[in-house]
């Protein structure tokens, strides 16, 4: 097997288990704090979010990129250090900045003290990715952090009854795993001499860094603008079923991270030493494996919806199934169309991102005030999928006009059309009578069995998906 498919095949391993560790403590929490005080504590893990991508200065993109394409490991470790050194350094200014003004962010302090050790983590995950180490990534991050995190909450709610210390369990994950990262990461650093800021490796990191540093703010708040302005125009309850909702259309993308982690440093590879058949099959071939995997999570979501949201939270979540579906709608355009943004990134031009993602932000942002203020969480997912297919559509002209790379063969829009007649198909057999009887789990099961036969019986799949995965090791 490929060490692609491998590296692939273990990412995909964590993020199921981080997803399924995620349900749980999704599901404990709502259960154990119930629906306005779940919203209030997945709101300070949004702000969490919001100021860690602005501590780590987008270094956690760029160093995937920039590591890669080094062949000196001096010099990789040279970019390493200065990263987290940066990182820490705009960590600890933003913490005393909070500390100091203590409504400014308008979260508890534990909070704050967590944006440290997250963004910590999260630029570590980038290392690891630069580097081709999905073990350390999955392992630390995914298996034990998620793990940890789970025991720390059933600790604190076995032994403690005061809802109003609950940040104090995420401080405590997030700490976690930064000392395992810090350990399993030592051999990485490398002293810094003071000439290496004046080094042309170092300004043309800095030069592609900057632009991607305002894509990783814009990216941030377009995910979770909709929760700072919902959080003003609907009820605490409607706060908490949108949050719940999101949740589960959210991991659709996860499809992306799973595949980016090998994908970025791989494609960065191809184009930088000029292989364009490779980047381009590679490409192709990893849009159409990734409508595919999207297409079974949305027709999950289309056909049972309501079934998963009882399952992952309560029935009094249930009232947001209407929306969980446009969400879902909106991630399955994201996620079949494939690495569009990361294709840009492995080319090296962060600027053309930079505008797109600035142009989407400020379209996002205006539908999502109205329709947040007049339709409240109905507007907001619209606003959502409407974002994310501009972002989407843009992305992959200028990749055609600019830079003449076009990822997608006919093989893609083949694979198109057969998934769309499989659900036209699945539509038609569910309004029968033997499909209205069967269990909820049993009717899905023989959906996904339907799906991929079909698939595998009109060569969507086949011998030249492997082939693929061997062309790609280049």
């Amino acid at each position: 097997m490929s060490s692609l498919a491998k590296g692939s095949l273990l990412i995909a391993g964590g993020t199921v288990y981080k997803i399924l560790l995620t349900i749980l403590i999704d599901k404990y929490l709502a259960t154990q704090l119930g629906v306005e005080d779940f919203g209030q504590f997945k709101y300070g893990i949004t702000i969490v979010l919001l100021l860690s991508t602005f501590c780590t200065l987008g270094f956690n993109s760029s160093i995937v990129r920039s590591i890669a394409i080094q062949s000196s490991f001096d010099k990789k470790k040279i970019l390493i250090t200065i990263s987290l050194a940066l990182t820490a350094f705009v960590s600890l200014l933003v913490l005393l900045l909070g500390v100091s003004k203590h409504t400014l962010f308008g979260i508890d302090s534990p909070f704050l003290y967590a944006t440290v050790f997250f963004s910590l983590n999260t630029l570590y995950s980038g290392v690891y990715s630069g580097l081709e180490k999905p073990n350390l990534k999955v392992w630390i991050n995914d298996v034990f952090g998620f793990t940890a995190y789970l025991l720390f909450l059933w600790s604190f709610f076995r032994f403690f009854d005061n809802a109003d210390k609950i940040a104090y369990v995420y401080l405590g994950y997030a700490i976690s795993v930064f000392v395992i990262n810090l350990f399993a990461s030592r051999k990485f650093y490398h002293k810094v001499e003071a000439g290496v800021f004046k080094s042309e490796i170092f300004k043309e990191y800095v030069s592609y860094t900057k632009p991607l540093f305002g894509v990783s703010i814009l990216i941030i708040l377009s995910a979770n603008l909709d929760k700072v302005i919902l959080n003003y125009f609907v009820s605490e309850e409607q706060l908490g079923i949108y949050y719940s909702v999101f949740n589960i259309s959210n991991l659709l993308p996860l499809i992306l991270t799973i595949l980016v982690f090998m994908y970025l440093p791989r494609m960065s590879k191809f184009l930088e030493r000029k292989k364009m058949n490779q980047a381009t099959l590679l490409s192709s071939y990893s849009s159409k494996w990734t409508m595919i995997m999207a297409s079974i999570f949305f027709g999950s979501i289309f056909y049972y919806g309501k079934d998963i949201i009882t399952i992952l939270y309560t029935e009094n979540f249930v009232g947001g199934l209407m929306v969980l579906k446009i969400l879902a709608l909106g991630q399955w355009i994201n996620v079949s169309l494939g690495f569009t943004g990361q294709n840009l990134l492995a080319i090296g031009d962060s600027k053309s991102q930079l505008y797109i993602r600035t142009l989407t932000f400020i379209l996002g942002a205006i539908l999502l005030y109205f329709g947040s203020k007049l339709y409240g969480n109905i507007g907001a997912a619209i606003s959502i999928l409407i974002a994310l297919t501009c972002s989407n559509v843009l992305q992959i002209i200028i990749l055609k006009r600019k830079h003449k790379f076009v990822g997608y063969r006919k093989q893609n829009l083949f694979a198109f059309i057969m998934v769309l007649l499989i659900g036209l198909l699945l539509s038609y057999l569910h309004k029968s009578s033997f499909f209205l009887q069967l269990n909820f789990l049993v009717s899905l099961a023989l959906d996904l069995g339907i799906f991929i036969s079909i698939l595998f019986m009109s060569k969507v799949l086949g011998k030249k998906d492997i082939k693929v995965l061997k062309i790609a090791e280049g």
